[in-house]
């Protein structure tokens, strides 16, 4: 079954747009957290270590969810096609 094209570049789009929202909501609360992890660290090396450490699981989730903006361009019309198909079989 073939589903028309622009509405699945809609789809794409969406997708795209909550990944950077999330991408966004995540380095809002890691900020938020390491704000105030840093103001009860008791020295400079718990701070440092705080602030390496949230630095780091950032990136790792910022490069996971870019590696899903990656996976959903490269199979976007596998993907989204199934999806159009089994929420037409629902119907």
């Amino acid at each position: 079954m073939e589903f028309d094209v622009s509405r699945i570049n809609k789809l794409y789009k969406q997708d795209r747009g909550l990944v950077f929202v999330f991408i966004l909501f995540v380095w809002a609360v890691l900020g938020f957290v390491l704000k105030n992890v840093l103001s009860l660290a008791m020295n400079d090396l718990i701070r440092n270590v705080a602030l390496v450490a949230g630095l780091l699981a950032g990136i790792f989730v910022t490069s996971a969810l870019v590696a899903v903006l990656a996976h959903l361009k490269k199979n976007r019309i596998a993907l989204y096609s199934e999806e159009l198909h089994n929420t037409t079989i629902k119907a």
